[in-house]
């Protein structure tokens, strides 16, 4: 097996401190592996090579860094989704399976062939008219600007009218992303593995409104009125696509899924016990 290395470059210092020690454990342990050169070149690692090269190359990529960088890699990777195993470095993310303090004996049974494959549902969320493609594994999020009205939006699913929100935005959210962005806007946690989705307005003018759950086979429609304003389409928190008077967005389940690699003895609600504090 051979693995590929990815890193968080907002984290340069703390992870590069961890990297080479890192390093030294993949060779004491008889491992093969490569490193994406954008943070072999911070990292002060002669031996980069190209993302395009790693994903021709490697049967498993370890992220290190936090859930965005398990994010970026996801996108960066398009439609070859290589098992990804993320050793964490942020702070609160439900994304990462091991700790950069704790990962030696954990690692060493995944390497072995002891782990799941846990595969996470992908949003395609479509710009109309000009048909424009962008990919999210947490969330697809409609933002107003700072010094902007309400934003109005029309939304539909499977071309029956739903509701008209009137809010700071509307996030459409992967199970995945229900502990993200969508649980922050009092959304509900869903299990990862439900097809399922959330509609979920943020801050809206009406108490009515509130976040709702749908069928992951569903294709919802959003369009935009009365913005005389700014907005923004938000990917995942790391795309922003400006969102014009005339334009409409579907939001659908991708085709292709993300894969993260998972000990064979953890469990999405002890992830969440821990990460939530919930009582023991």
């Amino acid at each position: 097996m051979k693995i590929g290395i990815i890193a968080n470059k907002a984290y340069s210092e703390e992870i590069g401190q961890f990297f080479h020690h890192f390093l030294d454990w993949l060779r004491v342990n008889r491992v093969d592996f490569c490193v994406e050169s954008e943070f072999a070149v911070i990292a002060g690692y002669p031996h980069g090579i190209d993302l395009l090269t790693m994903m021709q190359e490697a049967d498993m990529l370890i992220i290190l860094g936090g859930d965005g960088t398990i994010l970026r890699a996801a996108r960066l990777m398009g439609k070859r989704q290589i098992p990804m195993l993320g050793i964490r470095f942020g702070r609160l993310g439900f994304l990462a399976e091991l700790s950069g303090q704790t990962y030696d004996a954990e690692l060493k049974e995944i390497l072995s062939g002891k782990y799941r494959i846990d595969e996470r549902m992908v949003l395609e969320a479509q710009v109309l008219p000009e048909d424009e493609r962008f990919y999210a594994v947490n969330d697809v999020v409609a933002l107003r600007s700072p010094s902007s009205r309400l934003l109005t939006t029309e939304v539909y699913v499977d071309e029956v009218y739903m509701n008209t929100f009137r809010s700071d935005g509307l996030i459409v959210a992967s199970p995945t992303g229900s502990t993200a962005y969508s649980m922050s806007a009092g959304g509900p946690i869903l299990s990862p593995g439900i097809n399922a989705m959330v509609i979920n307005p943020i801050c809206p003018h009406m108490l009515s409104n509130r976040p709702t759950v749908i069928s992951g086979d569903c294709c919802i429609n959003i369009r935009f009125r009365e913005l005389s304003d700014g907005c923004v389409l938000s990917i995942d928190g790391q795309q922003d696509i400006p969102v014009k008077a005339d334009t409409a967005v579907n939001v659908k389940k991708s085709p292709y899924s993300v894969k993260l690699v998972r000990s064979l003895n953890s469990s999405f609600f002890s992830v969440v016990r821990n990460k939530l504090k919930w009582t023991q």
